[in-house]
């Protein structure tokens, strides 16, 4: 059964924020071609947390 970081790196390979390569093809990847990965927004997760534990 696949890694859930396995997982992970797939799907952001698909976003085009990371590559996801084996050992066999790591010399091929096109780097030029990746997006700049977004911002993260941690007041989301606060809000999320806070929400969680009943925080007013």
């Amino acid at each position: 059964k696949p890694s859930k970081q396995i997982d992970l790196a797939v799907l952001l390979a698909m976003c085009e924020v990371e590559n996801y390569a084996v050992c066999s093809t790591l010399q091929s990847m096109e780097l030029s071609t990746l997006k700049p990965f977004p911002p993260g927004e941690p007041e989301k997760f606060a809000l999320f947390l806070d929400q969680v534990f009943g925080i007013q």
